[in-house]
C-alpha cells in the first residue's frame, strides 16, 4: 500500500498519542486508503490535531530535562504515557547526554551516560534520591540490546522557523533544536549542542561550532579551547555559572580521518542557516553584554564581514541596544606555536574579558 507522504509522517504521532481509540483511528484509515487510493481529509485534520498535542507532550517531556552541565544523577518525574516515553527514548539521550533517571506510572527508564536499561515503575514515596537513583537501576534490568525494543518508533519534533521565533524560554528552544534540521550539519554530528547557563545571565558568550569533545558531550566549550576560555574568564573576574555559553552554529563540522574527526570551518551557508537560533537566544536571554569570540561568532551577531584586529577590544552598540565586544575565539591561541607570543595573546584576551565583565556594573 502507497501512503501519502503528509500522511504517512502523522502516523508515529498517532501510536504515540494517549488516545484510547487510536489503533481504530489507523485501522480505518488505511483500510479507506486501501479502497479509494487517499485518505479522508477529516482523518487527516484528525491526525493533525492528534499531532499537535503530541508535540506538545514531547517538548513538555524534553522541558523537564536538566542541562548537561549539571552532571550528576538526576530524577525526572512524568505523567506521559509509555508509548510517548518510548518515541522519545533516542532523542532524549541527544538531549541529555549525562545520567538520568526517568519514572512515570509505567515504565523506569535509566541512562548511565553508556546504555539504556527499562523496567517497570517503582515507587519513590519518601525515599532519598541517591537510594531511588540505586532502586531505579536495580528494577531497570532490560538492556537497549533486548530485540523488543531496540529500534522504536521516533515522533521527531522538526522546529520551523516561525516556531523558533516565537519560543520564549530557552528551555523550550533547546527541546526543539534536538531535532532541528535547518542545514546538513544535522545528518552528521550526533546531537545539537545548544547554548547553557544561567538563564539570568547578564553576559552572552557566542563562539564558532561546537567541536569534537562538545558534541560528545552536549555542551558548549569544554573541550580544550573551552578550558583555556573558562581559565581566562575566571582571571578575568569571571564565572562560568554566571554567564550563557553558545554558538553561533550548533552542529559539529568535520571530516573524519581514520578515527579522529577533524573540525571544518563552518562556511556561510552554516551560519545563515543556524541564525535563527543564536537570534531566538539573545532575544529571550537580553543580555547586557556579548562577547563574539572569534569571526564566525561576531559575523553571525553582527551580520556582516570582520577583521578581527580592526574591531577587538572596544565596545559596540549591537541591534537590540546592548553592548557588543569582539574577540579572538580560544582556539586562535591554541593554534599560536611561540610560547612568548601566545602568552601576550593571552593576556590580550584575558583583558577582552575583563572589559566585557566591566561593563556589567
Amino acid at each position: 500500500m502507497r501512503l501519502p507522504r503528509k500522511f504517512a509522517a502523522l502516523i508515529p504521532s498517532v501510536f504515540a498519542s494517549n488516545i484510547p481509540e487510536r489503533f481504530d483511528l489507523l485501522y480505518r484509515a488505511l483500510e479507506h486508503i486501501q479502497e479509494h487510493g487517499s485518505p479522508r481529509e477529516t482523518d487527516i485534520t484528525r491526525f493533525e490535531q492528534i499531532a499537535s498535542t503530541v508535540r506538545e507532550q514531547i517538548l513538555e517531556l524534553r522541558g523537564a530535562f536538566p542541562q548537561n552541565r549539571i552532571t550528576d544523577w538526576q530524577i525526572i518525574r512524568t505523567r506521559q504515557k509509555l508509548q510517548l516515553i518510548d518515541s522519545q527514548r533516542y532523542p532524549l539521550i541527544r538531549l541529555r547526554v549525562s545520567p538520568w533517571v526517568l519514572l512515570s506510572d509505567e515504565t523506569t527508564l535509566c541512562w548511565d551516560g553508556h546504555k539504556y536499561r527499562v523496567g517497570p515503575p517503582i515507587s519513590d514515596a519518601g525515599q532519598p534520591e541517591a537510594d531511588l537513583i540505586d532502586l531505579a537501576q536495580k528494577t531497570a534490568t532490560a538492556g537497549q540490546d533486548n530485540a523488543f525494543w531496540a529500534n522504536p518508533a521516533t515522533v521527531h519534533v522538526t522546529p520551523d522557523l516561525e516556531e523558533i521565533e516565537k519560543t520564549s524560554s530557552l528551555s523550550n528552544l533547546r527541546s526543539l533544536a534536538v531535532d532541528c534540521s535547518l542545514c546538513d550539519l544535522c545528518h552528521h554530528a550526533s546531537r545539537t549542542v545548544s547554548g547553557e547557563g544561567t538563564t539570568q545571565a547578564q553576559i552572552l558568550f557566542v563562539g564558532e561550532q561546537p567541536g569534537d569533545q562538545e558534541d560528545l558531550q552536549g555542551r558548549p566549550f569544554v573541550g580544550p579551547a573551552g578550558q583555556l576560555f573558562e581559565r581566562a574568564l575566571q582571571e578575568a573576574g569571571g564565572n562560568r555559572e554566571q554567564a550563557w555559553i553558545s554558538n553561533a552554529v550548533k552542529h559539529f563540522k568535520f571530516v573524519r580521518r581514520g578515527a579522529r574527526r577533524i573540525h571544518q570551518k563552518p562556511d556561510a551557508t552554516d551560519v545563515k542557516s543556524c541564525a535563527p537560533w543564536i537570534t531566538a537566544e539573545r532575544r529571550i536571554l537580553q543580555a547586557k553584554v556579548t562577547v563574539l569570540l572569534g569571526v564566525t561568532g561576531a559575523s553571525s551577531v553582527l551580520g556582516r564581514p570582520i577583521t578581527i584586529s580592526r574591531e577587538r577590544s572596544r565596545y559596540m552598540t549591537l541591534d537590540d541596544g546592548s553592548t557588543g565586544i569582539v574577540t579572538v575565539h580560544p582556539s586562535y591561541l591554541l593554534r599560536i606555536p611561540d610560547e612568548d607570543s601566545r602568552t601576550r595573546e593571552y593576556t590580550k584576551f584575558v583583558a577582552d574579558l575583563r572589559m566585557a565583565i566591566s561593563a556589567l556594573a
